[in-house]
């Protein structure tokens, strides 16, 4: 019995490492993809929870920080994927930030919104 147990046990624990793994890639692909454009800011912001629905945001505007492209990951498996987010594309950051509820997925667009700032912020005093 007891033999079984830790036989079906283990393998749960390497499905779990090999489904996280596919996750990751996922995400270093989708990161690889929307940093390829020639100009702009990107940011990434991530809304944690102990028990719940985790979200991941990416954001990428251009030169002037108007949102020309979002995605997201939501879920609480290893099975969620990056999906486009076009709700605020069009928008400078400064306007999302506005429209911005303060629920949880606020938490993950605030957070990438705050490092495209800090990118911004030091261009602009490099500049100076």
């Amino acid at each position: 019995m007891w033999g079984w147990f830790i036989v079906v046990f283990a393998g749960i624990w390497i499905l779990q490492i090999i489904m996280t793994k596919i996750q990751l890639k996922n995400y270093q692909a989708t990161l690889k993809k929307m940093s390829s454009r020639s100009s702009g800011y990107l940011g990434v912001g991530i809304q944690k929870q102990k028990l719940g629905i985790g979200m991941i945001a990416i954001l990428v505007t251009d030169e002037n920080g108007v949102l020309v492209e979002s995605q997201r990951m939501k879920g609480v498996t290893v099975f969620s994927r990056f999906e486009t987010y076009t709700e605020y594309n069009g928008l400078h950051i400064k306007e999302m930030k506005e429209e911005l509820n303060q629920d949880t997925d606020s938490q993950a667009f605030m957070m990438a919104i705050n490092k495209i700032e800090a990118q911004m912020s030091k261009k602009t005093n490099l500049a100076v």
